[in-house]
């Protein structure tokens, strides 16, 4: 049976090599990891071994859906490619004849597939059209300024060769549910003895899990990242493990940072701030002066609240204190320098059309202002995934805006569209995808057949776009001919070697370019950064307490990720739900009799967002005044009949206009 190497499709850095088996005639039969892949080795995690329960349901859309009338009165119902396309094409037109144009056609696409072709293709009809954009700021945009502020472009230590560390730390990653291929290192190096710190708000899994190796992790109290960084840049100074040559040599504003940490950020002080004793403070300090090759991975967790971006400032700037700031690793998508517009094709927004661009995080109150008309949805649930999701639905509910989601399966946001488009799976298509964890890069061709009826975004928003009578580049072309258009605008990137391996279906991995730079303002690592200033931050790193958004709940609410589905992706996957469990709000035994609640019993969680309704689960990983959630619980399991972002602020964070998902609190009572 053909044998076909793909990538999973997620939105997760791991980017795992993929090995699908289809029949003769195409159809698929099953996947499995590609052992050839030189980070996954041949590993999937158990959400992506079952990715098959997706591609082969029969809950997936395979015909279009139309409404013919408001949406709180008429139903979806089956119709033809022919008529959903004319319907998409005179609503559209019609709009576009308005003054407000196309800026009155908002396009919303998130990372439901990485792929690049199939995440950007769309764009190009989008930008034909003169639409509105949203910025793609949900994840981890707070992070990524963080990180560029002080060491420019993201790209990091390899992560292929954390093996050769002498400390792993991990700062706000839960290496066990999100980085999962980095886990056989982390559990090598323990059992040589390296040390392994896991620094989090709560005891997660990846603790736990270090605790089994005989290593450690401490548990700090939320939002308070950047005070334990600027503490441990003082004992750095102080014990003599600045790397003053580095900082001399390397950095801006050196002799400005070290008055200021040395200013305050003592060790009695924040210990009383972070929850830390002052000795689990002071051993990590020698553990990071005394090594010499550190391994210091941070997730985006901390980077997802209102001072996120600051706490990834604060931690950037410890590591280039110690002379190691080539051995943070954040993210590597810096690493990559792919003509990516060669895809999107922003030269074909029409004369006077300018690029305007708007904050996801605020969609729901974009939808709300009134300003459009229309609203393209693909690759994204942002009924459910985008935070203030009730005014999110509501926005998408209108009459007055025309929604076209393109789905696998009728999601929340596919429910209130006016027009349903079925997708195909990534088995089902050819994509070129690029890690945001590690280096590599892969051309991954059509393993299988789709089902008579679902398209690829070539395949529908190219289809959207000839109905509109847009030009050719709109939609004269394939997913492979894009692929090829990426991979050549890139041959100078890639090189030789680099197409040669990909087209014949191999994993590539890129080095930096060394031409690149930091890209900082000043070409070097910022300790001062005048353009944090600029935008109303400390020029420093600091420690800035969380507002809350001004929320005053008792409990800070965390939306930890899923063991065993991911985002929305897996919900219509039985075997997924069935491992995921019913969803629970976790909370802290001290807590849970204080306000007379059993395990099991349901509890409802409010604030000035809304609220909703879950069962209690008791546990002692959590420090008192937390709530856990994990993953996205789907609408229909909850009493409201709404998703955990539904509590989640609309609010930015400090830097970056990311999502403040961490910065939620709640108030909990007893369901009535």
């Amino acid at each position: 049976m053909p044998i076909t190497p793909t990538t999973c499709p997620l939105d997760c850095p791991d980017a795992c090599g993929v090995l699908v088996e289809s029949d003769d005639r195409g159809r698929f039969v099953q996947l499995r990891g590609n052992p050839e892949h030189g980070f996954s080795k041949g590993v999937l995690c158990g959400k992506t071994a079952l990715y098959g329960e997706l591609v082969t349901s029969a809950d997936r859309l395979t015909t279009p859906l139309l409404r013919d009338g408001p949406k709180s009165t008429h139903a979806l119902r089956p119709a033809s490619w022919d008529e959903a396309l004319q319907r998409i094409a005179e609503r559209v037109n019609r709009i576009r004849a308005q003054p407000a144009g196309g800026e009155s056609i908002l396009a919303a696409w998130y990372a439901g597939s990485m792929g690049l072709v199939m995440r950007r293709f769309p764009l190009r009809m989008m930008h034909a059209l003169g639409a509105t954009l949203v910025d793609g700021g949900l994840c981890d945009n707070s992070s990524t300024a963080g990180y560029e502020t002080v060491l420019g472009n993201p790209i990091g230590a390899d992560i292929e060769h954390a093996d050769d560390s002498d400390l792993l730390l991990l700062w706000g990653c839960d290496m066990v549910r999100t980085v999962q291929h980095l886990q056989p290192a982390a559990q090598r190096l323990c059992k040589r003895g390296v040390p392994a710190v896991a620094i989090d708000i709560y005891r997660t899994d990846t603790i736990r899990a270090l605790e089994r190796w005989g290593s450690r992790g401490l548990v700090i109290r939320a939002g308070t990242d950047a005070a334990l960084a600027l503490a441990l840049a003082r004992l750095a100074y102080e014990r003599g493990y600045a790397d003053r040559a580095f900082l001399e040599r390397e950095c801006l504003g050196a002799r400005e940072f070290e008055a200021h940490v040395r200013s305050a950020h003592d060790l009695a002080s924040t210990a009383r701030v972070t929850g830390l004793d002052p000795d689990s403070i002071s051993e990590l300090a020698d553990l990071l002066g005394r090594a010499a090759l550190p391994f210091l991975k941070t997730g985006v967790g901390f980077g997802r609240r209102r001072n996120g971006a600051m706490s990834m400032r604060a931690v950037c700037s410890l590591a280039a204190v110690l002379g190691r700031a080539e051995r943070i690793h954040y993210e590597s998508f810096g690493t990559f320098g792919l003509a990516e517009n060669a895809i999107e094709r922003p030269d074909l927004r029409p004369e006077g059309a300018p690029k305007r661009v708007v904050n996801h995080v605020r969609l729901g109150r974009e939808l709300e202002s009134g300003r459009y008309r229309a609203l393209f949805v693909w690759g994204h649930n942002p009924a459910v995934t985008c935070p203030d999701a009730a005014r999110v639905r509501a926005g998408m509910a209108r009459d007055d805006v025309f929604a076209v989601v393109h789905e696998q399966f009728l999601t929340e946001s596919a429910e209130l569209a006016d027009v349903v488009l079925p997708a195909t799976t990534f088995v089902e298509h050819a994509d070129v995808y690029r890690s945001y964890g590690h280096r590599r890069v892969q051309y991954s061709r059509k393993a299988s057949n789709p089902p008579e009826g679902p398209r690829n975004n070539v395949a529908a928003f190219g289809a959207i776009a000839r109905t509109l009578r847009l030009p050719p580049a709109t939609w004269d072309t394939a997913p492979e001919s894009l692929c090829e258009e990426l991979l050549q605008a890139s041959a100078a990137r890639l090189g030789r070697e680099g197409l040669a391996n990909l087209r014949a279906g191999r994993s590539f991995k890129l080095e930096p370019d060394a031409q690149r730079g930091r890209e900082t303002p000043s070409g070097k690592i910022e300790l001062v950064s005048a353009s944090a200033a600029a935008q109303g931050q400390p020029a420093m790193a600091s420690y800035v307490p969380d507002d809350a958004c001004g929320q005053k709940g008792e409990f800070w609410l965390t939306c930890a990720p899923s063991r065993a589905t991911h985002n929305s992706t897996f919900n219509h996957s039985a075997r997924h739900l069935a491992r995921a469990g019913r969803p629970h709000v976790h909370m802290h035994r001290a807590d849970a009799e204080r306000l007379g609640l059993d395990a099991g019993e349901i509890a409802t969680l409010a604030n000035e967002n809304g609220s909703l309704s879950l069962p209690v689960a008791l546990s002692e990983d959590l420090p008192p005044g937390m709530l856990r959630v994990d993953g996205l619980p789907r609408a229909c399991d909850v009493p409201e009949g709404v998703g955990i972002n539904a509590l989640v602020s609309g609010e930015l964070s400090d830097l970056g206009e990311s999502n403040v998902l961490y910065s939620t609190r709640v108030d909990v009572r007893r369901r009535g």
